[in-house]
């Protein structure tokens, strides 16, 4: 793979009466924490940013696309010499308090995922000629800098493997580490594919055709080649979709379904709610191919609860929507593709059996130490994807644990013993908790969609308690015990002003909200809005004066300027 033409670009944009200023990123400090038991990262990155070029304080957005799968599980910003952490809260809730502060004139950040694997990080004020550092950790598989800065942003890197060292993720592995008030341990199993194939003879390929998706599409069309020369005969139904859908082929061999393909016109967004009418349309096909990043337009997700045949979905592009993608593949016994084709021609590698050595009172205590994510005493069957499974979890007294993965016909088993795992030091045990977290999280999401339920609410629920980014959840920045008040948000207890909130909040009253958003207006405001109403009304009254239509416009002409038969209000 080219590894210049995987770089995540990431970029600071300022939005004000222009819709883009440059923002200078000054530094970019990337730090790795690896785990190398559990084929893991730690990864922090410091980013030190300013504005040069706009005389006074603005508004800025740092858009930064992760390695797909990965998110922002802690965020801080450095104020007069000290570190001050995020608070996890509702997504809702964090845009609502950025606007509040914002128009107070006080200083707010936050970090919120955009969609998929786009993450934004909002601050204000940001002060002109005066850097302004943040910083950020992820977990990932892979150590590499995936970012793509500028020119001229100094880039340092710490503890980052040679390029090209890739962390074994053919052997299985176990670490424990002490975060979060307990010994937290994790598991890496690794994918075993199964030997027998099932051929499909005939596989429908849905393309997406929206705009995000226009680009080279060389090495799909490679990998289908070799999908078809493993499967002779194999015929496909090509079907392109956006905003609507539409059949362009019917049973063609390979080559005519990539000329085809390499034809399409990109244009407008994603409808995923269009998936179960297009499957329906699709007809009597052994299996569907889904070629998409998963981010819908208006962030709809496709509820699949009829029979239908295995749908595997294709996540090959930087910037992916991996959870959305995974639900498909879940709830149609599909296989996630992040590489080449043909997992999706053998059955599913599948996580069969968790064993401990808790005795029997304990395993069935609900209040027990040990946790474990996937759940071992729900005896489900979990999808292995290509790069493996984690199991993670807090340690309790459990010191050995099993785990049989079966693929196919054959069964293969793993022991692990805590005993004798190395424990991840201070700076990188934090992992163990943040992937504890995302793998309940992840369970909760393959619980819905297997069981075609919304569960966003204990999803939201799951995020804001262990702090990470989510389509539910984000990570605001107050710095002031006040904001915390006023806003009725807790104050963590590693920030700097917990003692004085916790002060300040045994002596304060509920505080009053009157003229915030959302909440009952003050007389000023009721006023401002009465002589608005009235000059609406008065403007309203006006009649529109008549002018004859210019031609030409329609055909390319100028467009009408300003006066005439438009209305022009002025709110002063």
């Amino acid at each position: 793979r080219d590894l210049a033409s995987s770089r995540l670009k990431v970029s600071f944009h300022s939005f004000g009466e222009a819709t883009s200023l440059p923002v200078r990123i000054q530094k970019a400090a990337f730090q790795v924490f690896p785990a190398a038991a559990i084929a893991q990262n730690l990864v922090q990155l410091d980013l030190t940013v300013v504005n040069d070029f706009v005389q006074g304080d603005i508004v800025a957005k740092l858009k930064m696309p992760l390695p797909a799968g990965a998110t922002i599980c802690r965020f801080e910003f450095l104020r007069e010499g000290q570190w001050y952490p995020a608070t996890p809260v509702q997504a809702k809730t964090a845009r609502e308090v950025v606007y509040k502060e914002k128009e107070k004139g006080r200083k707010v950040a936050a970090a919120s995922q955009v969609q998929g694997n786009v993450f934004e990080i909002e601050v204000f004020p940001l002060k002109y000629k005066c850097p302004s550092k943040c910083r950020l950790w992820y977990c990932h598989r892979d150590p590499s800098l995936p970012f793509d800065f500028d020119n001229d942003t100094e880039v340092e890197i710490q503890n980052q493997p040679e390029e090209g060292t890739q962390l074994a993720i053919d052997a299985p592995g176990a670490c424990v580490g002490d975060c979060f008030g307990q010994r937290h341990f994790a598991c890496y199993v690794p994918f075993v594919p199964a030997q027998e194939m099932h051929t499909p003879r005939r596989v429908a390929v849905l393309w997406d055709t929206s705009g995000s998706q226009e680009g080279d599409h060389s090495l799909r069309f490679s990998r289908l080649r070799s999908l078809a020369a493993q499967c002779p005969g194999m015929k496909f139904d090509l079907w392109t979709f956006g905003i609507s859908f539409k059949r362009e082929q019917e049973a063609v061999g390979v080559e005519d379904a990539i000329t085809e393909l390499a034809a399409a016109t990109y244009d407008g967004g994603t409808d995923l709610s269009l998936l179960p009418s297009i499957v329906d349309a699709i007809g009597d096909v052994d299996a569907i191919m889904l070629f998409s990043d998963g981010m819908d337009s208006l962030d709809r997700q496709p509820l699949l609860l009829d029979p239908s045949p295995p749908i595997h979905c294709v996540a090959d592009r930087s910037e992916v929507n991996t959870a959305s993608l995974s639900a498909v593949c879940l709830a149609t016994g599909g296989h996630l593709l992040k590489e080449d084709y043909l997992p999706m021609v053998r059955p599913q590698t599948v996580l069969a059996r968790i064993e401990t050595d808790q005795d029997d009172e304990a395993f069935f205590d609900p209040q027990d130490s040990f946790k474990c994510s996937p759940d071992h005493r729900l005896r489900l069957q979990w999808p292995i994807a290509e790069d493996g499974i984690w199991l993670c979890g807090t340690l309790g007294g459990v010191k050995k644990l099993t785990v049989e993965v079966a693929a196919g016909g054959q069964a293969r088993e793993y022991d692990f013993d805590f005993s004798t795992a190395p424990i991840l030091p201070t700076g990188a045990a934090p992992l163990l908790g943040y992937l504890f977290a995302r793998q309940q999280y992840n369970a909760v999401e393959r619980d819905g969609a297997a069981m075609g339920v919304d569960l966003s609410r204990i999803r939201a629920e799951l995020a804001t308690q262990y702090g990470f980014c989510g389509p539910e959840s984000s990570l605001l920045m107050l710095y002031d015990a006040c904001q915390f008040i006023e806003n009725q948000i807790d104050c963590p207890g590693d920030h700097p002003a917990h003692a004085d909130w916790k002060a300040l909040r045994s002596k304060s009253r509920a505080p009053d909200l009157t003229g915030d958003l959302g909440q009952p207006k003050t007389k000023q405001q009721m006023e401002c809005v009465t002589t608005l109403a009235q000059r609406l009304d008065a403007y309203m009254k006006q009649p529109i004066a008549k002018q004859s239509p210019r031609r030409g416009h329609r055909n390319g002409g100028s467009a009408p300027s300003g006066g005439g038969g438009r209305r022009r209000l002025s709110v002063g």
